[in-house]
């Protein structure tokens, strides 16, 4: 049995539960200081949450998600074998301003994630 299979909390944005993932859950802190259930998420969810809003912060405390944690993320999605989302290269070109933001590129990456975000959220 994995250690997450263990856990009692849902993805705070599907709200799946945890344990039922097939790989480990993403671990992103709400708060730098202490750990929390709201620390957990479904990585790919995540990635692509993140990347079709164009907003890095972290969806429970809205604190501002650092470079380092969103290529930590495409890390993750690399090792468990999921999508590559380009969260890291979303993030650098959000925080840049809104000019790069309409890039054409970072437009189709940003539709392509909430396409299948949406597909995710309708089971398909």
């Amino acid at each position: 049995m994995q250690w997450w299979h263990s856990l009692l909390s849902a993805d705070p944005i599907s709200l799946d539960p945890l344990c039922d993932l097939p790989y480990p859950p993403f671990v992103l802190s709400a708060d730098l200081t202490q750990r929390s259930d709201n620390d957990y998420f479904d990585g790919h969810i995540l990635a692509l949450y993140l990347v079709s809003t164009g907003q890095f912060t972290h969806p429970i405390s809205r604190r501002q998600i650092t470079r380092e944690e969103c290529a930590a993320l495409d890390r993750y999605l690399l090792e468990h074998g999921l999508d590559a989302a380009q969260v890291e290269h979303v993030c650098v070109h959000c925080a840049a301003g809104t000019r790069i933001i309409r890039s054409p590129a970072i437009t189709q990456l940003r539709a392509e994630a909430a396409l299948v975000l949406q597909a995710l959220f309708r089971g398909e």
